[in-house]
């Protein structure tokens, strides 16, 4: 090699001068990428209001709630309202409003049209256990204890569930099955201790355990008294008169009578005395 070589450098690339890729591009689709960006400054508008015209419905439709008094204005924001979670609450209290009325069957029509069209209302639990009670007064236990076991299998529904296990003690305990009924009682006491029906449960236990009260025959009846002979007279208690009084036939009330004293003739001894005349005194000689 020559020593009068001399390294000389070598550049290792070139700097283009020119616009990048990406900046080429924006310039290629300046006007479409403006475009999009308004379209998604009109979606996030749109969003914002429907978002707004929404919260409004809800709250007109809540307003209208707290103002229903009645069947028909619980019926108007049910129409009037729908989709909206007031439009729900009001079925609930509708149904309440008819079950007073005595529409009974009404009433429960209205709740499973609810609980079924609402499932993540958040009042369907609340509902479920309406209907269960509900169902319960009507006699269909069958069905009540079939939304009674769907309340305490969801966990939705814990904070009722101490209510449907009670219901479900109760319909056990009239059916019979005394070990299904304080099973069920026992569940809330263990399960649900902080719960107020714990309290009703333990007092559910105890009826459960008490014994039934020994029968015991009732006293003899005392004997009539005897008829009087007269009638529409008294019963008075028989005396025997003492000798020279005499009972008196005939009188209501019968009683002693005294006889009075027959008027006194000079001369004439009383009746039952005998007078002995004194002896004549002999004569003198």
């Amino acid at each position: 090699m020559s020593a009068d070589l001399k390294e000389s450098p070598v550049p290792l690339a070139e700097i283009s001068q020119g616009p990048n890729a990406f900046e080429a591009f924006l310039d290629r689709n300046q006007k479409g990428i403006a475009a999009f960006a308004l379209l998604l400054a009109l979606g996030a508008i749109a969003l914002v209001v429907q978002r707004g015209m929404e919260t409004n419905r809800q709250e007109d439709a809540g307003a209208a709630l707290v103002k229903a008094e009645d069947l028909a204005s619980l019926q108007a924001v049910v129409v009037g309202h729908k989709d909206t979670q007031a439009a729900g609450s009001a079925m609930v209290l509708l149904a309440n409003s008819q079950w007073t009325a005595g529409k009974q069957d009404e009433a429960i029509g209205t709740l499973r049209k609810f609980i079924e069209s609402n499932p993540d209302h958040p009042a369907v639990p609340t509902a479920k256990a309406s209907l269960g009670a509900k169902l319960m007064a009507q006699g269909k236990s069958g069905d009540a204890s079939k939304v009674f076991d769907e309340l305490v299998s969801d966990p939705a529904s814990a904070y009722i569930a101490p209510f449907a296990l009670v219901s479900l003690g109760d319909i056990a305990k009239a059916e019979g099955d005394l070990t299904k009924a304080e099973a069920s009682y026992v569940k809330v006491k263990n399960d649900f201790p902080d719960s107020n029906f714990s309290e009703t449960a333990g007092r559910r236990i105890a009826i459960l355990k008490a014994k039934p009260p020994v029968e015991i025959a009732p006293p003899p009846a005392p004997p009539a008294p005897p008829a009087s002979s007269t009638p529409g007279a008294e019963s008075s208690p028989s005396l025997t008169p003492p000798p020279g009084i005499t009972l008196t036939p005939g009188i209501a009330n019968p009683g002693l009578e005294i006889p009075a004293d027959p008027p006194s003739q000079e001369g004439t001894p009383a009746p039952g005395i005998e007078i002995q005349e004194e002896p004549a005194a002999p004569e003198k000689p």
